[in-house]
């Protein structure tokens, strides 16, 4: 491979809807000025700026060098100081009573409401037409008596949301993958960074049984570390501060996924990371092809619902257990799986709160819109900010002893729901797939309110049965509609490299 021969060729900008269908993945650079098409990505690479980038694709011999680099400026930034003080006091939390750490919740929240009110000019505005003051907002019960905060206003100024003490520009800014509309942007510190992951490394990778920065890992991710038109390997790189072997969802597909096999098993690699839908890929073909020899002690998976058949391929595969990990680029909540399989929700780290369609809070046990309030990122700060999703409490006690709350369930995205001709609203309808097997993946669109296509990905032994098996009972669940089997070589990615199970082009 010489100089830029592995390029594909540049073309035109994509016209802006297609850049945001549902069908193309757009991987959006600041200043891009060249566009090029993968096949099934659209991808932007700027001039200067992505200099370096074509570089490190020209001689792949560059990317671990890359990566390292990379993963050096991450540690600096993720990992001082603040990050290990933080570790101690998570760990020190992790043995209190659940009385404690509620009123350890209070005090944070308490604290997040004055320093809202002084220093953060939306809240500055909104108490003031409330005529509340901090004192009204105490406990965690006292949330109630403040407005939900939409996506769309923290998408149309997100600045009216940071300390005004700050300078926006010496802040980290990040952005959200867009899985629900336009991505927001969110700014954070150095500091939230270090709590944020003194948290995700107690309570989840830990509990996981990783050793971060001591072990080997494999991270499936969504960045592209290799041109999305290149055929033959590597489609990877090795960061060596981590120990991590990354490697890229964009090419995670039939063929190519025996070169990340081998790859994967030229060493004991401890771990395995990424969404759901990227490690049910792997593993699915690794159960058809019979492919062994993975040393894997645990899986985790997080950025996608981990649906139950998504579980059960990756445990069969790899013959570990898989946890799940919830949380958001907002940083306004966090939770994580135990070894009991309980979804631990962390209160120190954020107030999650679970309301119907009018705001109102729902009984425990019962659905509905999950409602957040960060706790740790006083930069950019998000009080009772609805995310998205849909959930369920717990107030069972977990086996593990924990004294931390259960999350019962996470359903989706609120989106998750089809309106049917007559008004009718469904949920997600379950993630079996009514008992067919032989299928590797599958996804169910609607298109009109009376017109839904079942996208059906085959897996070995499929046959016509399987697919009328579906019809039947999808007819069954979705009664009054039109309904089509399509059968496709693979499911389309989303935003940021996601795939959902259920898809809605209807206009909420």
């Amino acid at each position: 491979m010489n100089g830029w021969a592995a390029l594909p060729k540049p073309l035109d900008p994509p016209p802006a809807e297609e850049r945001h269908s549902r069908s193309l993945i757009w991987i959006s650079h600041e200043h891009s000025t060249e566009w090029f098409n993968t096949g099934y990505i659209w991808t932007p690479v700027t001039g200067m700026a992505k200099l370096g980038e074509r570089f490190v694709w020209a001689v792949p011999a560059l990317g671990n060098l890359a990566a390292t680099f990379y993963g050096w400026k991450l540690h600096r930034r993720r990992y001082g100081r603040l990050y290990h003080q933080t570790v101690s006091e998570v760990l020190e939390r992790n043995t209190w009573s659940k009385e404690h750490i509620l009123e350890y919740q209070n005090k944070q929240l308490h604290h997040l409401i004055r320093h809202a009110v002084k220093h953060i000019p939306y809240y500055k505005e909104r108490f003031s037409q409330l005529g509340s003051s901090p004192e009204d907002i105490k406990t965690v019960s006292d949330l109630q008596k403040l407005p939900i905060l939409e996506k769309s206003q923290l998408r149309e100024d997100p600045l009216q949301l940071v300390d005004d003490r700050l300078n926006s520009k010496t802040l980290i800014p990040d952005r959200t993958t867009g899985s629900t509309g336009t991505p927001i942007k969110i700014f954070k510190t150095s500091e939230v960074l270090q709590r944020h992951y003194a948290y995700f490394d107690v309570r989840c990778r830990r509990a996981a049984g990783i050793a971060f920065g001591r072990e080997p890992y494999v991270m499936l991710g969504v960045q592209i570390v290799a041109p999305p038109s290149r055929t033959h390997p590597p489609f990877w790189c090795y960061n060596y501060v981590h120990h991590q072997l990354y490697m890229s969802v964009f090419h995670l597909s039939p063929v190519y996924l025996s070169y990340y096999c081998q790859e994967i098993k030229k060493r004991p690699y401890h771990a395995i990371m990424g969404y759901p839908s990227a490690l049910h890929t792997l593993a699915q073909y690794i159960l058809e092809t019979g492919e062994n020899g993975f040393q894997f002690r645990t899986a985790v998976t997080s950025g996608e619902v981990l649906h139950s058949h998504h579980r059960r391929v990756i445990e069969q595969a790899f013959g570990c257990q898989v946890f799940d990990q919830y949380g958001c680029t907002e940083i306004c909540v966090f939770a994580a799986q135990c070894r009991e399989g309980s979804m631990h929700i962390s209160p120190d780290y954020g107030v999650l709160e679970v309301v119907d369609d009018s705001g109102k809070p729902v009984p425990v046990g019962t659905a509905g819109q999950i409602i957040c309030t960060g706790l740790l990122n006083d930069a950019h700060v998000l009080i009772r900010y609805r995310l998205g999703d849909r959930g369920a409490l717990s107030d069972e006690p977990c086996r593990c002893g924990s004294p931390l709350p259960v999350l019962k369930s996470i359903d989706g995205r609120t989106s998750d729901v089809f309106v049917l001709s007559n008004g009718r609203r469904l949920g997600i309808l379950g993630d079996e797939l009514y008992g067919v097997s032989c299928v590797a993946e599958w996804q169910l669109i609607q298109e009109a309110p009376d017109l839904f296509t079942m996208c059906v990905v085959p897996a070995k032994g499929y046959s016509s049965a399987d697919g009328e098996q579906i019809l039947r009972n999808l007819r069954h669940d979705l009664p009054g509609v039109n309904i089509n089997i399509k059968t496709v070589p693979a499911i389309e990615q989303g935003p940021g490299g996601k795939r959902a199970l259920y898809v809605s082009l209807l206009s909420s």
